[in-house]
């Protein structure tokens, strides 16, 4: 299982790991796809907080993501 740090950057993580560009696509974060977004709104803006902005299920992209055999760290204080 692939790690991916919940606090990273939308833009560092798709440039580590383009892949995730299909699955956010899949989920509904279809604006990743748009020329240019990831350039710009993805390096101000992570996973949790475009799933807050778009009302996405934290739960189903968790889910989403193990599918394709990534995890995400904990949030700093979880256990």
């Amino acid at each position: 299982m692939i790690q991916l740090d919940i606090n990273a950057k939308l833009y560092d993580l798709a440039t580590e790991h383009p892949e995730i560009i299909e699955l956010m696509d899949t989920l509904g974060f279809h604006e990743i796809k748009i020329p240019g977004m990831l350039q710009t709104a993805g390096k101000m803006a992570t996973i949790p907080m475009g799933a807050k902005m778009k009302h996405i299920d934290w739960d189903e992209i968790v889910s989403t993501f193990a599918e394709a055999g990534f995890a995400f760290s904990k949030h700093k204080g979880d256990k």
